[in-house]
């Protein structure tokens, strides 16, 4: 069977990181070549960004820099880029998403992610996404489900691919799915694109044995998963993922799921925290039952200020519920 090629685009998102994104640039100067062109979308400009790219030259990778009219988070700065790249992209082509903060690991990473999406769309013509760490899908439950060691030694079928682990995606598929969902602002972006695609007949896939390398560098391999009772500080964050999640169910499974995870999740949770930490249970259960109202009505976009003064910002994972699925 053919194998298609098709060139790599890439959306690269950055925010208020002009050393971070020094680093991702270096990192991706030196990933063979394999990237053809690279949209910088930056949702709060800064002095140094821009200079930044300017001062990268490489012939063989155009480089564009996309000043954002307003902090469109994650998902908006991803869609913009998208977009971009739809332009005058080819069908057999590829999109790949970075974070500034998340450059590669190890030389090589995209080059063998590339030849990966190749072999996979020759075996699977309805690929629409490949990635280094993914998870499965509990719809039940509204968390990510690891996927297990054992599993690793071959091409990985997943629901979705974690944001920050390098998703390749068949602009053929991006085509037909549409872009990132720009309203969800911050996290379970990756979620949401993840069963769409699915929903709408493509598969995705990691590389096991990509995967089982990056467990055992991150010291994760035979890891047990269990969700954690207790709360984390206030973070506008929870407010986003709770809110996107309740959300994404209503659209994708229906009332009865979205209102049982909005339960659990949003109201159960912390009233079973009162007696350990009545305060901050409290100030959860507020926020928790904002977050699951909006996400049930659809009030969507920038409807928190990321404020790390007001809330208490912590750093949580945008994808799995329990925070630990991917890896």
């Amino acid at each position: 069977m053919e194998i298609l090629l098709g060139s790599l685009s890439a959306v690269l998102v950055t925010f208020r990181r002009p050393e971070a994104l020094r680093t991702m640039i270096d990192r991706v100067a030196g990933e063979n070549a394999v990237l053809q062109r690279l949209i910088v979308v930056d949702n709060s400009p800064v002095d140094g960004a821009e200079e930044t790219l300017k001062s990268w030259r490489q012939d063989s990778v155009e480089i564009k820099y996309v000043a954002a009219p307003e902090n469109l988070g994650p998902a908006g700065a991803i869609a913009l880029g998208m977009d971009m790249i739809l332009a005058d992209a080819g069908d057999d082509d590829w999109i790949l998403l970075l974070d500034d903060d998340d450059p590669p690991k190890d030389t090589g990473v995209l080059e063998s992610l590339l030849a990966f999406a190749r072999e996979m769309r020759s075996a699977d013509p309805a690929t629409g996404g490949i990635g280094l760490v993914g998870a499965r899908f509990d719809r039940r439950r509204g968390r990510g489900v690891r996927v297990l060691d054992e599993e690793l030694s071959g091409p990985v079928t997943v629901d979705y691919i974690g944001g920050n682990q390098f998703p390749l995606y068949s602009v053929r598929a991006v085509r037909h799915v549409g872009l990132f969902a720009a309203d969800l602002f911050f996290g379970f972006d990756d979620l949401d694109y993840g069963l769409r695609m699915r929903s709408a007949g493509y598969t995705l896939h990691c590389s096991g044995p990509l995967w089982h390398a990056e467990r055992v560098r991150r010291n994760r391999l035979s890891l047990q998963v269990r969700p954690s009772r207790r709360l984390e500080q206030l973070s506008w964050r929870r407010y986003y993922g709770l809110r996107n999640l309740v959300h994404i169910l209503h659209q994708q499974e229906g009332p009865v799921t979205a209102l049982r995870i909005a339960l659990v999740h949003g109201v159960l949770h912390p009233m079973a925290n009162i007696p350990l930490n009545p305060g901050l249970a409290l100030r959860h259960l507020g926020l928790n039952i904002r977050a699951c109202a909006d996400g049930w009505r659809g009030r969507m976009g920038r409807t928190l200020e990321p404020d790390a003064g007001r809330l208490g910002c912590i750093r949580l994972a945008a994808a799995p519920a329990d925070g630990s699925a991917l890896g």
